[in-house]
């Protein structure tokens, strides 16, 4: 009987051990997050637990939730917020570089290497849809400033659908409820490869990096997870998405 005891005692010590961590992301990187934290749960008793929204709306929930450890968004966020002081102390790791561009549900696609193809492509489509810059989404923001520039943005916008995010605007390509979809190429990847079609041309190609940020670094276990993120199989699941690791920070 005390050798039942002893080791109910100890199961139970060892359960109350384990421990959750909340991370808030943009959804760029759903997936190969996704891939990072199955693996760190299956190695250890602690979790990661993950809520993925534009890369705006991450940083919102993660400032609001006090006991959330983790937030990954863009750099130049990150930095503003920190110069802001908005984020307290904790420290930043930079993680994975993407690209915006262009899916397209139909066929043949088109071939967008000029800033003309580009006006074109926008012209001709059918319907479109992009991340609604309201809730601020990299993208989205970047697209509607480039229409404007191209003088575009009133035809665009009466056919256009503002999606959740980058995950619903590949959604709404893939049904064929819209011909073409603006958004991370690494999304475009992750959702359905086929349908992808590049990055934008010239001076509108959008270069995006995301860093994790870390509110509380000194507990083992948030050492064991940025590990990790920056472990061979950890950069591999970045690049199998369409990211492109940083490699050093």
């Amino acid at each position: 009987m005390k050798i039942i005891f002893y080791l109910l005692a100890w199961a139970l010590s060892w359960q109350a051990a384990a421990a959750d961590f909340k991370l808030y992301a943009a959804a760029g990187v759903k997936l190969p997050l996704q891939q990072i934290a199955q693996r760190y749960a299956q190695s250890g008793t602690d979790r990661v637990l993950l809520d993925f929204d534009t890369a705006g709306a991450a940083q919102d929930k993660f400032q609001k939730d006090t006991e959330a450890t983790f937030l990954i968004t863009t750099e130049e966020r990150l930095r503003t917020a920190q110069a802001a002081g908005q984020l307290g102390s904790g420290q930043m790791v930079l993680l994975a570089d993407t690209v915006a561009g262009i899916a397209f549900s139909g066929n043949p696609k088109p071939t967008i290497s000029t800033e003309e193809d580009l006006r074109q492509a926008l012209l001709s489509a059918r319907s479109i849809a992009f991340s609604d810059p309201a809730r601020g989404a990299t993208v989205g923001k970047h697209f509607a400033a480039m229409i404007r520039s191209l003088g575009i943005e009133e035809v665009v916008l009466a056919k256009a659908t503002l999606a959740r995010d980058g995950v619903h605007t590949m959604q709404l390509v893939q049904s064929g409820a819209v011909e073409l979809g603006i958004t991370q190429l690494s999304e475009v990847v992750q959702a359905d490869a086929s349908t992808l079609v590049g990055p934008f041309p010239g001076r509108w190609d959008l270069f995006t990096r995301y860093a994790l940020w870390v509110r509380h670094g000194d507990q083992a276990a948030v050492v064991r997870f940025l590990q990790d993120l920056r472990s061979q199989a950890g950069l591999q699941s970045f690049r199998s998405q369409g990211l492109r690791p940083v490699s050093a920070n």
